[in-house]
């Protein structure tokens, strides 16, 4: 038997018969090119990122002082990642995106702004699962984004202090 849709309501959210994901995504993904080209063109030096997958993980869901947002990048972008980061230069963000059915499809920009440097990592996320990450942060003052691989091997961390543009949509 086929079934037009799923039965579980939270996998019915992730069902996008009329493709409103699949373009958002697809934008995401468009949208992160041409920042890196701008970049490129002035000069700077651009790695994209695709993000597999994105977790958004509370304190109460792991270790206590390890929460936000977290990557899975791919093996093929790892060693992408890994030559290019430093925590100690990449000192500022940019977050470009909206919210589409109550997922981020977002383009988190890391900015070495000394070395005309920026990692550009294109994800989406479900806030609907996202109640205990934003509570940590607010109980913190920090969000974290995690870029690691499928094995769970952490190849960076990024503290924002200013999280908003990460967890809300755009204010109009």
């Amino acid at each position: 038997m086929v079934h037009d849709s799923p039965a579980d309501p939270r996998d019915r959210r992730q069902y996008d018969p009329e493709g409103v994901q699949s373009e958002a995504w697809k934008q995401t993904l468009e949208d992160m090119e041409a920042i890196a080209e701008e970049r490129r063109d002035d000069g700077w030096d651009v790695v994209t990122i695709m993000a597999a997958h994105t977790d958004t993980v509370s304190r109460d869901m792991g270790e206590e002082d390890t929460f936000g947002l977290f990557h899975v990048v791919p093996n093929n972008y790892a060693d992408k990642f890994t030559d290019a980061y430093d925590s100690d230069e990449y000192t500022e963000y940019l977050a470009y995106g909206t919210m589409i059915d109550g997922f981020m499809f977002v383009v988190t920009e890391l900015i070495d702004p000394d070395g005309d440097r920026s990692i550009l990592i294109a994800s989406r996320y479900d806030m609907t699962f996202a109640d205990g990450m934003v509570t940590s942060a607010e109980d913190e003052g920090v969000l974290y984004t995690h870029v690691r691989t499928i094995d769970g091997t952490i190849l960076g961390t990024f503290e924002h202090e200013e999280y908003e543009p990460l967890i809300s949509p755009p204010h109009a």
